[in-house]
């Protein structure tokens, strides 16, 4: 879109003892210093001259095509100012043309991807911290889709273990659970288990019988982990997060395919069984090099399998389905379990997932347990969203109607949580202040969400078709709307980046510098009171593109634009 590859090969063409991967093309800080930086350090070195040398025999020598009105030597920089006119009308004619579609490289057209995330253990609500990895895998799926793969999205239901089976005996013994109890009796069931070695005896001897297929008992566990499940499905929709598939962990116990793992761990001499009578494999037999986790359990004495045992039967049905891209989102505190999981698949031919890990969302809560109670539920934090949202809304825009405050709210909810969790990348904290993540001001979600309300209300208020874009007509006359032509035509290029890491910070980051770069737009440049036809023209096509591209970004981070605010 900016010229970026007729300008690599204008370069190479002056200079064949360079590659492309010698041109690196940069932006310079101030827009009076061209519009594209090119460092000579690197064909400087191949060329066995001082960079400035370099820079001023590029100045002299390479032809650049029409796209580039002046090149100039600063240092050992190339800067390279563009035709405004030439190039400005061919982003903006794209833009308009791509639509929907603006930014989508297509790199995952015939391509399949499964995306396996969230997978909550059914037995509470979500707290916040696992609603960032609902939000990053939910956003990275719709990344994907945008460039085009098809994408298939797994939740993975925890429905066996020792915890569920004394969850299942406490809930046994109460009349009308609810999905709102299940954290108190989780957390009972916890502390009656450390209390009474009978009780927790019992958790184990429910679990022998789920394994055995008895049927009685797996109605019990389906009945409350569906329960659980429902309701946590029910949360994170309010985030605008979905899935395609539910994989029952159940359906892995007594799996025909296990031996073959087992016998691929024998043939490496790394399963053996320990002093208590348990499946045991020795990773240290698979290259791993540390003491602390090296050895991972697969039975219990009793012959029940361990959730790592039934998680590797998972992996392979997932690497069965014969995705291009397999990913799992796990929190950091499962690296290391998952470091092990992937060394077991490979001794057994099977590649594992990629693991994207994400770090905790801090609240001044502190580290949140389920299993201890001590947490921030999803559904609390958003219905406190929605409630301060509510009173920004109509404090802001008193003369919408109630239902249409309403509607907003829960958008300015959503989007202040989504944006101010997905900007961040997914292995760093994310210190969240829920006060300030609600503003209409700054770098938030709602401050977007404004933006674009404000582009369509000066749609609106033309009210009629905007004549087609003429080249001879074009012209840009301004440098805010240089600035917003530019920003909107790097949105290609942060697709393309975010897809390389996995990661949908940069696009989040993108879509807030695009809206501070359109407020200045706004203010500098009058749309509707423009001097004269062909700049009001040409500016209300600007409104459309840059609307078009923001919704196109943030719609990648799962983030819906109100028709007005």
């Amino acid at each position: 879109m900016l010229c970026y590859e007729s300008i690599i090969k204008s370069v190479i063409d002056c200079y064949p003892e360079l590659v492309p991967e010698d041109i690196q093309l940069g932006t310079p800080p101030a827009l009076e210093m061209g519009d594209v930086a090119i460092p000579a350090f690197i064909p400087a070195k191949k060329r066995k001259v001082a960079p400035h040398v370099m820079a001023q025999d590029m100045a002299q020598r390479v032809s650049f095509d029409e796209c580039v009105a002046t090149a100039t030597a600063s240092g050992p920089y190339l800067n390279l100012f563009f035709d405004r006119k030439r190039v400005g009308f061919a982003m903006l004619r794209d833009i308009l043309l791509a639509g929907d579609c603006w930014g989508a490289g297509g790199s995952g057209r015939g391509k399949r991807v499964l995306i396996e995330h969230t997978s909550i253990n059914p037995n509470a609500s979500p707290h916040v911290g696992r609603g960032r990895c609902a939000m990053i895998g939910d956003s990275l799926a719709r990344l994907m889709r945008f460039e085009g793969y098809d994408v298939e999205v797994h939740y993975y239901v925890n429905d066996m273990g020792r915890q569920i089976g004394l969850l299942v005996l406490v809930a046994s013994e109460l009349e009308g659970v609810t999905f709102d109890r299940m954290l108190d009796i989780y957390v009972a069931a916890n502390q009656r288990a450390k209390d009474d070695p009978e009780f927790a005896a019992r958790g184990y001897e429910l679990l022998v019988k789920m394994e055995a297929g008895d049927p009685e008992t797996r109605e019990k566990f389906y009945r409350v982990t569906e329960l659980c499940l429902q309701g946590q499905l029910e949360v994170l929709r309010r985030l605008n997060v979905s899935y395609d598939c539910f994989d029952h962990e159940s359906v892995y116990v007594n799996d025909p395919r296990w031996p073959a793992i087992e016998a691929a761990l024998e043939g490496r001499g790394a399963i053996f069984t320990d002093e208590e009578g348990r499946r045991v494999v020795d990773l240290s037999r698979l290259g791993y090099g540390a003491e602390e986790g090296r050895y991972f359990v697969l039975r219990r004495a009793n012959g029940s399998s361990m959730y790592g045992c039934r998680d590797l039967l998972y992996s392979l049905d997932k690497h069965g389905r014969n995705a291009d891209i397999n990913i799992m989102v796990l929190g950091e505190d499962h690296k290391l379990y998952a470091q092990q999981l992937a060394l077991i698949l490979d001794a057994a031919g099977i590649p594992a997932p990629e693991a994207i890990y994400y770090s905790y969302i801090r609240l001044s809560q502190g580290i949140m347990s389920t299993r201890e109670g001590n947490v921030v539920l999803l559904s609390d934090f958003l219905d406190q969203a929605s409630a301060i949202s509510q009173d920004r809304v109509t404090e802001q825009f008193p003369d919408l109607s109630e239902d249409d405050r309403r509607v907003i709210a829960d958008l300015v909810a959503v989007s202040a949580i989504r944006f101010a969790v997905l900007r961040v990348k997914p292995a760093k904290n994310v210190i969240f202040d829920l006060e300030t993540a609600l503003s209409f001001n700054g770098d938030t979600g709602p401050y977007m969400l404004y933006c674009c309300a404000r582009i369509r209300s000066i749609l609106r208020k033309w009210d009629r078709e905007i004549p087609d874009l003429s080249r001879e007509a074009f012209q840009v006359t301004t440098d805010q709307e240089w600035m917003l032509l530019k920003t909107m035509a790097q949105l290609p290029k942060v697709v393309s980046d975010s897809m390389i890491q996995h990661n949908c910070a940069p696009i989040a980051n993108y879509a807030l510098e695009l809206a501070h770069v359109f407020t200045a737009f706004y203010h500098e440049c009058p749309v509707l009171t423009a001097d004269n036809e062909a700049t009001l023209h040409m500016r209300l096509r600007l409104c459309e593109a840059a609307l078009q591209t923001l919704s196109n970004a943030l719609g990648i981070l799962g983030i819906d634009t109100p028709e007005r605010m």
